[in-house]
């Protein structure tokens, strides 16, 4: 009788951690949920095993529809990833290599752009609530899938005229973006491993590096190419950007172009505002303050 009531506990906090929409809105009812969410989390060892298993064993079934099946696998990783990002530093370090699994298993379903986007999500998320070392294992995988995208960005931009995208395909490179926006403005010690392969994104030298000797004076890097694949010129100075301050900050988009003055901030280099962030605390503050927006939709 206890172990059936052990699992029935268990079974509603899972339904609880994994659940639907409340209905409630708003940063007050987000933060009420990140305390709900890390006690109960705190409370029971194995429930986050769970939550796990139930998003690495979500399959489409013989009836569902590819895209129901796709709306559920993107709920169930944002799911997750928000309950890491609930809970403390370093926490689920033990777990990296089923998040990993997770991950990868995800980001096969290629035309699932939704999933996708959870997916880079969950990398920001991780990157602020695991040290350097523990998710070291993600940065291949992080690097290619982001380079990856912003190549069939830079091929979109050339080869479509309408520039039009569906309403998934467009959070879907926003996420893609706002991950490289956050490795540009984390100091070194944070993201080690992003720091070897700055130069293939952004041709500027970082603050603890130097180009590869080898490089060509020719060498144009990923985001300019795309800068200059937007054919309009940014008449104001929306495109500045400012020190240790992330610039994509919105939570949607409805056209590509919107991502415009981000890649062309990117294509200017040491172009930025007189005012920003002055330390490590305040910008990954600025960079959670983001990350919060984005889980309002499943509070």
């Amino acid at each position: 009788d206890e172990l059936c009531l052990q699992r029935d506990v268990r079974r509603v906090r899972l339904a609880v951690v994994s659940r639907q929409s409340t209905g409630s809105s708003g940063i007050n009812a987000e933060y009420g949920w990140k305390v709900i969410i890390e006690h109960l989390i705190a409370h029971d060892s194995l429930l986050f095993q769970d939550l796990l298993a139930r998003v690495t064993g979500a399959s489409a079934g013989l009836l569902s529809s590819s895209e129901a099946f796709y709306t559920q696998k993107a709920r169930l990783i944002k799911r997750l990833t928000f309950t890491i990002y609930c809970c403390e530093y370093n926490q689920y370090a033990k777990f990296i290599s089923k998040i990993q699994e997770c991950f990868v298993e995800a980001l096969k379903l290629t035309t699932a752009h939704q999933v996708v986007r959870e997916v880079f999500l969950g990398f920001r998320v991780l990157i602020l609530r695991m040290a350097p070392g523990t998710f070291s294992p993600l940065w291949p995988i992080m690097l290619n899938e982001l380079y990856g995208q912003l190549v069939e960005l830079r091929e979109f931009l050339r080869k479509q005229s309408d520039w039009e995208m569906s309403a998934n395909t467009l959070s879907m490179y926003l996420s893609v973006s706002k991950l490289l926006d956050m490795a540009l403005i984390l100091p070194a010690e944070m993201i080690p491993d992003f720091q070897v392969h700055h130069w293939t994104f952004v041709c500027d030298r970082p603050r603890d590096a130097e180009l590869p000797k080898k490089a060509s004076p020719e060498f144009e890097c990923l985001v300019s190419e795309i800068s200059h694949d937007f054919d309009r010129a940014l008449e104001d100075e929306s495109w500045i950007r400012e020190t240790g301050r992330p610039f994509l900050t919105k939570a949607h988009i409805s056209a590509i172009r919107e991502l415009q003055p981000f890649f062309a901030s990117l294509s200017h280099r040491g172009l930025f505002g007189s005012e920003g962030a002055t330390d490590q605390t305040e910008t990954v503050s600025l960079l959670e303050d983001a990350l919060d927006q984005e889980y309002l939709d499943i509070v």
